[in-house]
């Protein structure tokens, strides 16, 4: 494998000119879009439209598919699709599901949310189960595709650069517009850019490769791997089955629903049921393979097998192998995975409630304030804390660094409860570092771009502490990456890396629903303290796997 290349600004732009990176750039646009409207832009439609805090939390459960879509990647990756336009199956696949992705965010973009959030709710889930299934396809064909002259490193970095442009147009883009024209119409806008980003699939080329790699099949028997696998998919279906359930029965009927005794009562089974089962699966094949010897029947294959095998790869063998490797060290691999991004995933769907609500120590910001202050001044730090995050693991390595990402995680939280108490501490310590006069370039800016401000030092608040937490979210996020990409088996490596990835988006994501009803409860302020508080559990098991390591560098070979 030839050395990774670092690529400047420049020189990712001019390799836009190129038709594999050019592809790669609208395609990492049109993967990034439906990610930030389902995921964020409609809570701040949802804000304007005065729908409950707890609503919204209960809605954002959403983001879950996104992280499991480990699970139905086999199937996608493998799936005959009809020849279209001349097409192979990489981008035949992605356009049949770009036509979803369009077809319901136009569905969305037609109703009100106060009347008809059932329509929307079942919009976006099929928005993002297409999203997520696309994601799978795009990540195949840029490996594919990468060569000497376009590798991956520079595919990959191309690919961010489409990402990351379409979350500043649809989180600034659509705030900017929707003060404007209103929100239907901000949706009919959005989904024209979709249309243009559909342009992705025509521009890329067919991947050369004609045979799809097989996942490697341990030599377990089939029958062993079957019978651990079927509860697991049980437990799966299950999970799937209450969590979206309860949403459709929320949104039925909010009057009815308790998200937090949901939340409390069954969310420890969809974790059950949804993780630990498939670790205790994997420990008893383990132990099963080193003491018993399978007779004949235990090579046999049920109906089907070729989807067993491709679900065993998927999710038991690179966890079986995690285990394997660290033994007991493993459990608190998996705490530091569930809980490293908690403090950030939990409230995110309520940053626009926040931001724009007047109710429970909200803000009240205008939407071009917010579009100035979280999607392009916090999207520049957090591209500044990723840099920084970068440059610290290497000049003081990962485990110091993990450790760090958690605790400036964690603390930032107080900085948005000051915040939502009138941010009395901020203003303190902005006035006294004479810090204010750093955003006087605001209102300039404003007036240049025809956009409405308030209160020069309520945005410059709001920025300073946006400021400090996409640092630390960017900082924390290159930690766990680098972290995440140390344990894995090299043999495993996508999977395994895919697996972890997803798992750490699960838990904040499930506390949603809860949250929203105990902002309601409690406010804004109560909430940021008990997440700051929750991040502790972070900080500790990224303090004991930092100590964990230390020992096992020191133990003799």
């Amino acid at each position: 494998m030839s050395e990774s290349k670092k690529y400047s600004w420049g020189e990712l732009f001019r390799a836009i000119g190129r038709r594999k990176t050019g592809a790669m750039f609208v395609l990492g646009f049109a993967a990034g879009l439906p990610y930030v409207l389902i995921t964020g832009t409609l809570n701040a439609w949802f804000t304007g439209e005065n729908i409950p805090v707890a609503t919204i939390g209960i809605f954002s459960w959403i983001i879950i598919i996104y992280s499991f879509k480990f699970l139905w990647s086999p199937a996608v990756d493998r799936s005959p699709t009809p020849r279209i336009f001349n097409m192979g199956q990489r981008r035949a696949t992605i356009l049949l599901l770009q036509a979803v992705i369009l077809a319901a965010l136009f569905t969305i973009s037609t109703v009100s949310p106060t009347t008809q959030i059932g329509i929307i709710a079942i919009a976006a889930v099929l928005c993002t189960i297409a999203s997520a299934s696309q994601d799978v396809l795009i990540d195949a064909w840029r490996i594919e595709v990468a060569d000497e002259e376009v590798t991956i490193d520079l595919l990959s970095a191309v690919y961010q650069l489409g990402y990351r442009t379409s979350v500043i147009l649809g989180g600034a883009g659509a705030l900017i517009i929707a003060a404007r024209l209103g929100w239907n119409n901000t949706f009919v806008a959005l989904t024209a850019l979709m249309a243009l980003a559909v342009s992705g699939v025509f521009i890329a080329a067919d991947s050369q490769i004609a045979e799809r790699s097989r996942r490697e099949i341990d030599s377990s028997p089939p029958l062993w791997r079957n019978l651990a696998l079927t509860p697991v998919i049980l437990g799966w279906a299950w999970s799937f089955t209450a969590l979206f359930g309860f949403m459709a029965f929320a949104l039925n009927a909010p009057d009815q629903a308790n998200a937090r005794a949901f939340t409390l009562q069954t969310g420890p089974l969809i974790i059950l049921a949804s993780i630990i089962a498939p670790v205790i699966a994997a420990s008893v094949m383990l132990y099963g393979q080193r003491k018993w010897t399978p007779g004949p029947e235990a090579q046999k294959t049920w109906p089907g097998q070729k989807i067993f095998d491709a679900l065993y790869g998927s999710v038991l063998a690179p966890m079986a192998d995690i285990i394997d490797r660290l033994k007991l060290g493993a459990v608190l691999v998996l705490v530091l995975v569930l809980s490293y991004r908690f403090t950030d995933l939990i409230w995110g769907a309520f940053a626009y409630p926040f931001y724009l609500g007047e109710n429970y120590g909200a803000l009240g910001h205008t939407l071009d304030e917010v579009a100035i202050a979280s999607k392009l001044f916090g999207a520049l730090m957090t591209f500044v804390g990723i840099g920084v995050g970068g440059a610290a693991i290497v000049k003081i390595g990962r485990m110091p660094c993990l450790f760090a990402g958690a605790v400036l995680a964690a603390a930032t939280n107080l900085l948005f409860a000051d915040l939502a108490l009138g941010g009395t501490a901020t203003h303190a310590f902005m006035s006294f570092t004479n810090l204010y006069g750093l955003f006087g370039f605001m209102q300039p800016l404003a007036n240049f771009l025809g956009l409405e401000l308030n209160s020069n030092e309520a945005l410059a608040r709001l920025m300073m502490v946006i400021a400090a937490e996409n640092l630390a979210v960017g900082f924390a996020s290159a930690a766990i990456v680098v972290y995440l990409s140390s344990i894995v088996n090299k043999k495993y490596a996508a999977v395994q890396y895919a697996l972890l990835a997803s798992l750490g988006f699960l838990l904040g994501s499930l506390g949603r629903g809860a949250i929203g009803e105990l902002i309601e409860i409690r406010g804004f302020a109560y909430v940021f303290y008990l997440t700051a508080a929750l991040g502790l559990v972070a900080v500790i098991a990224s303090g004991l796997e930092w100590l964990r390591q230390s020992r096992q560098k020191k133990a003799p070979a």
